[in-house]
């Protein structure tokens, strides 16, 4: 793109002003995810997440602070703006897959489309760079891009999980090992009553979300996972609302999550709903005493 902006700006001024922006759009990320865990909503992978939205708010803002007749591509161009133009889009690009490759579910698909349309901006910059021939040539290619894309998004869409990273983070770990990344820095909860036999405790990270992990061993010899937080755990679509204490549950892949009421932020692991229900509402009598 042009060295001057309309404003008069030269490129480095643009850079300074685009890295400001960038910095100031994670930072708000940052500041969001200290009062709730950001990825929860919209990510799963907090650095390729904050990573790509850094770089398309740099990229965005390098647009606008360029002379308008530098963003589209013409025969007529100078070769030095159409290489630029064409690292635009290429950077656009790959802060695209950055996103979709950081979100999760909805989010990946609609970064995944609009990767589709940059794919394709590149191929019409580079037409215009080597061969000097027109986008028309390139039309075949551009679609058989734009098609493998479209299946990519479609598969990614039909084969990604719906439910929220530490729901699916925490089913995946009752199967396996947990990765444990610290000291438990909370008591664990008293479930003595149940007849659960603690087995390990510590803090995990759910998909982004902290907790605190209990995991339990009941009469049967059974895993029993109890989580622990600071914010109440997201409720996965297919949910549904109990009594007794009153919260969520939800039953998967012959797991029973549960939670309790609001403020208690807890959830309960099992592969039995009327453990899960008899240790949330052991928990809540607790946290309601």
């Amino acid at each position: 793109m042009a060295d001057d902006t309309r404003t008069g700006h030269p490129a480095r001024v643009i850079a300074a002003i685009a890295i400001a922006a960038a910095a100031i759009a994670v930072a708000v990320l940052l500041a969001l995810s200290a009062t709730y865990p950001l990825p929860v909503l919209i990510g799963v992978r907090p650095v390729p997440l904050f990573a790509g939205v850094g770089l398309s708010v740099a990229l965005i803002v390098v647009a606008l602070l360029t002379d308008p007749s530098s963003r589209h591509p013409t025969f007529s161009m100078p070769k030095a703006e159409k290489y630029r133009l064409l690292g635009w889009w290429i950077a656009m690009f790959a802060a695209l897959l950055l996103l979709a490759y950081g979100c999760w579910k909805g989010w990946s698909v609609v970064a995944t489309f609009a990767a589709v349309g940059a794919a394709v901006k590149v191929l019409q910059v580079a037409s215009l760079i080597w061969g000097g021939r027109s986008f028309r040539i390139w039309h075949p290619f551009a679609i058989i891009a734009g098609v493998f894309l479209f299946v990519l998004a479609i598969a990614q869409f039909m084969t990604r999980t719906n439910l929220p990273p530490p729901i699916e983070v925490a089913m995946t770990a009752y199967h396996g090992d947990h990765a444990l990344v610290a000291p438990a820095s909370r008591p664990p909860p008293d479930v003595s009553a149940t007849g659960l036999r603690l087995q390990e405790s510590g803090d995990v990270d759910l998909g982004g979300f902290p907790a605190t992990l209990y995991s339990y061993d009941d009469r049967e010899g059974s895993r029993v996972d109890i989580y622990e937080a600071d914010f109440g755990f997201p409720a996965p679509r297919g949910s549904e609302g109990v009594d007794a204490p009153p919260g969520w549950l939800f039953e998967s892949y012959r797991l029973s999550l549960r939670t309790g009421p609001v403020g208690s932020d807890f959830m309960v692991v099992s592969w039995s709903t009327d453990i899960a229900d008899r240790i949330a509402n052991a928990i809540s009598s607790q946290a309601s005493t």
